[in-house]
């Protein structure tokens, strides 16, 4: 093999092995961020937003799901099909939920109507070393605190809705870990806005932008680190739409949150 026969050789696997390291460090990264276990299975909780009984057939009752939370169901089962493969999912409406949720879990909608969400939220606050969280989809409201001074407020927002959708919307996306029913800990993620829209663009921002950045890129973007055993993490994202469809996100807030200290359990 003559020197510009091994050069071109060489040459010709760059691309290939360039490929390959971006689409590792790609996976590397979603994994971090997202943290779900590799094979055990995942629940999805949807948002009912109503019951309906059918007028034509069989009068069974219908539960129905929104718009966003479609979209979102789409985005976070795209992650899951790259990052987690053969990773079984289990997809849920609230009020209607079939097993335990004891193993890694995605909740998309607020507490409005998913009591999937009531308990996430509790649950979170009163695990975390946070002052305040409250996700209010029905006034239209959101207030953090830490004990530190960082907050952030959202009191009666208005979405602008115009023809049925809204102009603006907020997303809360809430990362952490909780105990399973075997005391192992399984991921356990909220994405919830004040309209459906909302939902799915949190949705869509974390499982579609956040898994793609590199920790450097990440800490910039929100001032989060996201390390092998990171904290958990809040991050606030504000929405901007043109009829239905999302044509802006960006972060807002951002806060890694550590347990709670046992002198505030009490």
């Amino acid at each position: 093999m003559t020197a510009i026969s091994l050069a071109l050789s060489i040459l010709g696997t760059l691309p290939v092995l360039a490929a390959i390291w971006y689409w590792v460090q790609r996976f590397q990264r979603g994994r971090r961020i997202l943290r779900f276990s590799r094979t055990a299975p995942i629940d999805l909780v949807l948002t009912t937003s109503s019951v309906k009984r059918a007028t034509h057939g069989v009068p069974a009752s219908r539960p129905l799901t929104g718009y966003g939370q479609v979209r979102a169901v789409a985005s976070c089962v795209r992650a899951l099909t790259s990052l987690y493969p053969g990773k079984d999912v289990t997809i849920h409406l609230s009020g209607f939920i079939r097993n335990r949720l004891d193993r890694d879990l995605v909740i998309l909608g607020g507490p409005a109507k998913n009591e999937a969400a009531v308990a996430f939220l509790e649950d979170f606050l009163r695990a975390h070393d946070l002052r305040k969280l409250s996700f209010d989809d029905v006034a239209d409201t959101l207030e953090i605190a830490d004990y530190h001074g960082r907050e952030f407020s959202i009191k009666d927002f208005d979405p602008h809705i115009a023809g049925g959708y809204p102009a603006t919307d907020y997303g809360l996306i809430i990362l952490t870990d909780h105990s399973g029913g075997n005391d192992r800990p399984h991921r356990s993620i909220l994405c919830a806005g004040f309209t459906t829209y909302g939902t799915a663009a949190s949705a869509e921002y974390l499982f579609e932008d956040l898994v793609r950045l590199s920790p450097r890129k990440l800490a910039r973007r929100t001032g989060i680190r996201a390390r092998r055993h990171s904290t958990a993490f809040v991050v606030v994202v504000s929405a901007r739409f043109s009829r239905g469809e999302c044509t802006e996100v960006r972060p807002v807030f951002a806060l890694a949150v550590n347990a709670r200290r046992a002198e505030r359990l009490a």
